[in-house]
């Protein structure tokens, strides 16, 4: 039988640990403004593709309001950590979905958030590729707004900001319509002559500084010759002569290739990781790689890291010691005839003040949605600041 007394000071203690960092800045000298606490709860869906995009929508969205410090309504917000909320609902021993990805009871969503004591709370629902997202100002429920999430080619950026911006009032940057600005002499230089932070970067030779990643497997990838590269399996990646992208038959050198099965492609994807590359927070860098499909999509990351070990893992293992704080994305590229070049600017910086600083960048090549051969050569990492 469940103890009613143990469940309420469960979820109390979880609170008062969150409450202990978002309340710290009441106490601090001087006539800061106090900072409202702001909470995203889980959001719902009925199927398992809509409970992806929705666990996807509230991961953007979160970031978004923890993004927006440089301006705008949530500029003045402390955002609980989404662990901590749902900690909160497992204390409280109750069902969170109201039916067919519907909200909850008002019972229980006015329980939810009256334990979680937040100024602000965002709770949300996909419904195929619609997101609704309700603000609550304390309990009181204050204004809801809709969006179409675009396709999984167009990047959601523009739309989460919309639909937080219609929400809370917040306001962003306005989004560059290319990825990489090449209008300072200055930085071109730098771009020209910097060296290449990016290890292996043509994939020839020793391919260890490359991690191919598909659930379970991590795997160096292995250097075929083209007649071998003709019947690598599916899912699997490895280095292969250039020649064998298709497009030039007489090329030299080599490059990277990842065949993707229908069922991967629709599902985890296929990826293959550099190992780490030293940067500095707060400078701007450039990332270009060239790529050739037959099908996949490209949908490639940038991912910063900082040291922040635990009491848990082996401090000599670089993976346990190094936690993502900082992650770009690249827009998703499709299927081409030629060659083409993909690059980005980026600025690494974790997302608080009180993050640690980020000290390494990881590249991940991720490709889904489409079956087929997908190939990347030349990948570059250059700074560009001073």
């Amino acid at each position: 039988m469940t103890n009613r007394a143990t469940v309420f000071w469960t979820a109390a203690l979880l609170l008062a640990s969150a409450s202990t960092s978002l309340r710290a800045a009441d106490t601090t000298k001087g006539t800061e403004q106090k900072k409202k606490t702001l909470a995203v709860l889980p959001f719902l869906a009925s199927t398992p593709a809509e409970k992806k995009l929705a666990d996807r929508m509230r991961f953007a969205v979160s970031q978004k309001i923890s993004n927006d410090a440089k301006g705008g309504a949530t500029a003045n917000i402390d955002r609980m950590d989404n662990v901590q909320v749902e900690q909160v609902i497992s204390a409280l021993q109750m069902v969170w979905d109201g039916g067919g990805g519907d909200f909850p009871s008002d019972d229980d969503l006015q329980k939810v958030i009256s334990t979680l004591d937040s100024d602000e709370t965002i709770a949300g629902t996909v419904k195929s590729r619609t997101l609704t997202l309700r603000l609550y100002e304390g309990t009181k429920l204050a204004k809801t707004s809709t969006i179409e999430i675009p396709d999984d080619k167009t990047s959601p950026k523009l739309a989460v900001e919309k639909i937080v911006s219609d929400l809370t009032g917040a306001s962003f940057a306005v989004l560059r319509q290319t990825e990489a600005d090449h209008s300072d002499p200055a930085a071109e230089k730098r771009f020209a002559t910097n060296p290449n932070l990016v290890e292996n970067p043509g994939f020839e030779g020793d391919a260890k500084a490359w991690h191919a990643i598909l659930a379970a497997d991590d795997y160096a990838p292995p250097q075929l010759s083209e007649d071998a590269a003709k019947n690598l399996p599916k899912d699997k990646v490895a280095i292969v002569p250039s020649s064998a992208a298709g497009v030039d038959k007489n090329a030299v050198g080599h490059c990277l290739m990842m065949r993707v099965s229908k069922p991967i492609a629709e599902s985890n994807g296929l990826a293959c990781v550099s190992t780490w590359i030293n940067v500095e927070q707060g400078k701007k860098y450039r990332f270009s790689v060239k790529y050739h499909s037959d099908g996949p999509v490209a949908r490639l990351f940038l991912k910063g890291f900082a040291l922040k070990p635990d009491q848990f893992g082996d401090k000599s293992d670089p993976e346990a010691v190094r936690r993502e704080y900082y992650r770009a994305q690249v827009l998703p590229r499709d299927k081409n005839k030629a060659w083409d070049l993909i690059e980005m600017d980026f600025t690494p910086e974790s997302l608080k003040p009180t993050d640690p600083p980020i000290q390494w960048m990881r590249l991940d090549l991720w490709v889904y949605l489409h079956p087929g051969d997908i190939f990347f050569d030349d990948v570059t990492l250059k700074k560009l600041s001073p």
